[in-house]
């Protein structure tokens, strides 16, 4: 079942004939009888916010719900201003519910219904400017559970949890080591703060780990001694696995650490033999490449510390083995972030105390960068593009390690090396083009997640000079790019370049000429891979008998060699 559609509704009002309307009342659908604008608008008011906090429903006014037969129900409604109880259903809900309200004519009552359509809410809880919240369960309206109230309103950050006391915890039961740990990371990353040198008290005040001589929640999480940690959030679990094969487990680890530790724990585990390197040389340099970027796996691994939902009972699960890191946190997305748009959409921090506390520590970033570099670390060694996906109740992120692609790591360090920084959108484009030939706006749009013309500036900034890493063709909104020719040959080879101009069979001659213009000789492996004509005797044979036709007196090809070693070459002109 779904909200009820304008031609569901009158469906559902021809039903009204052989049953009574409070028999088709369901989830998403309820009847009420006209009393007036002012005591119906308060109705719509209860009814939108109850309906926002489910998954949306309709209202139909004008309708009795105890009677059969439509001549009957019918009566209608009357005396009404769409435009006034549109803005007095958003004015009466906090967060304001902007419903759809419409009519329907009728051939009974006053000859028209009103209809509020509600759609499930983005920013819940809601409830009514007087304090009232109700969620629909069933056919019925039902006060909200001032539990599920709350842990609603933690999902979606209207309550800072972390900012809360935790209740029964003093400062005697704080960590003299968590502290002194956050002071060594405050010097290592901003030894000018202000902080460092405050006494312990001042110190933890200024972090907000105490307010009003309280410990917060965010304060138990940071320097909580790990019995007290265990005794007042059981749910701060950090569980690591590392898988050493698809069947077996070298390392299962399962602590409640303060927040600070873990973080330590998981860049020890990160920084030493777990997580190789590959060298590769650039030069007469070296570029170390890890199975995960360092810079990666600590900026998911806090995102999941800070963002998670600390009221669910779940832990945090890293998942390690040489082929990805799993990264699962307990909480669905804060509403109005998604897989979609999470490289853009700005930080909505759930534990806002805590998230402060990590800023002025230098570990996160306010402003939600941490999730762009999650992806820079990846891609800038030509890694596969890590994922983000929820099911509602839990966030997980995959960092993969599909080996690098050498040669993007070589051309993205060597720009940077001449002050040509290839910055995330340009990485995300060179990711989707690895994979293809072309890209155009549209499809830019969605790997960069950004409108179509920021999209078009990225690709057109890109065409240009020092990056020069795409050419375009086409002058129109249908233009498509495609990887410059230095640059296809470095990452895709030879004869990627001249194949984006197309394999039609009237332009094969004309490929051949482009290519000989940049390589000088062709033998029949390359002709096959230039005309993508692939591997199988039919297409050996058919590339043969194309060089052989090149090779005639009109021909403008040159064959030299013999037996495996035959090559072709453009003719010389006498």
């Amino acid at each position: 079942m779904s909200i009820p559609t304008h031609a569901v509704i009158t469906e559902i009002l021809d039903q009204l004939n052989n049953c009574i309307a409070d028999d088709l009342e369901s989830q998403f659908l309820d009847f009420k009888p006209w009393q007036g604008p002012k005591e119906d608008l308060r109705v719509a008011c209860e009814y939108a916010a109850c309906f926002a906090n489910a998954s949306g429903g309709v209202v139909i006014f004008g309708v009795s719900d105890k009677q059969r037969g439509r001549a009957n129900v019918i009566h209608g409604a009357a005396g009404y201003d769409l435009d006034v109880f549109r803005k007095g259903i958003y004015v009466g809900t906090s967060p304001g519910i902007d419903a759809e309200v419409f009519e329907i004519a009728v051939a009974e009552g006053t000859g028209k219904l009103l209809v509020m359509r509600v759609p499930e809410g983005k920013q819940k809880p809601y409830g009514t400017t007087g304090g009232m919240f109700k969620q629909r369960v069933g056919k019925n309206c039902m006060p909200l559970d001032p539990a599920v109230f709350q842990r609603a309103q933690i999902a979606t950050a209207a309550v800072d949890w972390s900012g809360a006391p935790a209740l029964g915890v003093t400062l005697a039961d704080l960590d003299p080591l968590q502290i002194e740990r956050a002071r060594q990371i405050l010097r290592s990353k901003n030894p000018s703060s202000g902080l460092i040198e405050l006494a312990d008290v001042p110190f933890l005040e200024g972090l907000e780990a105490l307010r009003g001589g309280q410990v917060t929640h965010a304060g138990l999480l940071l320097f909580a001694r790990r019995e007290v940690l265990a005794r007042h959030c059981p749910q701060a679990q950090f569980h690591y696995v590392f898988h050493d094969s698809e069947t077996t487990v070298a390392r299962n680890d399962l602590e409640r650490l303060p927040l600070l530790e873990a973080v330590e724990r998981i860049e020890q585990i990160f920084s030493g033999p777990m997580n190789p390197e590959k060298e590769i040389e650039i030069g007469l340099f070296k570029l170390r490449i890890p199975q995960f970027p360092i810079e990666g796996v600590r900026e998911a691994v806090l995102n999941a510390l800070t963002h998670r939902d600390y009221q669910h009972t779940g832990e945090i699960l890293v998942r390690h083995s040489a082929k990805e890191l799993v990264v699962t946190s307990p909480g669905g997305f804060v509403d109005g972030i998604t897989p979609e748009n999470i490289l853009r959409h700005e930080a909505v921090p759930r534990n806002r105390t805590l998230a402060n506390a990590l800023v002025k520590l230098r570990l996160v970033e306010s402003s939600g960068i941490g999730r762009r570099r999650i992806f820079r670390s990846a891609l800038v060694y030509g890694k596969r593009r890590p994922e983000y996906s929820t099911d509602g109740f839990s966030v997980t992120l995959r960092i993969f390690n599909q080996g690098a692609h050498e040669a993007l790591a070589r051309l993205i360090a060597r720009l940077d090396a001449q002050g040509a920084e290839v910055g995330l959108d340009q990485l995300l484009v060179l990711d989707a083009l690895r994979g293809q030939d072309f890209i155009d706006t549209a499809e830019a749009a969605n790997v960069l997640q950004l409108t179509r013309d920021d999209a078009r500036r990225v690709l057109d900034g890109m065409c240009q000079p020092p990056l020069n890493l795409i050419e375009r063709k086409g002058h129109t909104a249908a233009a498509t790019f495609h990887l410059a020719k230095g640059i296809a040959k470095e990452l895709k080879g030879k004869a990627a370049y001249t194949k984006t101009r197309g394999l039609n069979p009237v332009r094969y001659a004309e490929m051949l000429r482009e290519y000989l213009t940049d390589h000088q000789k062709v033998g029949n492996a390359e002709l096959r891979e230039l005309l993508g004509l692939g591997d199988s005797a039919s297409a050996k044979v058919e590339a043969s008998r194309l060089l052989k036709k090149w090779c005639q007196p009109d021909g403008f090809l040159e064959r030299h060699g013999a037996g495996n070693n035959v090559f072709y070459t453009r003719r010389k002109v006498v």
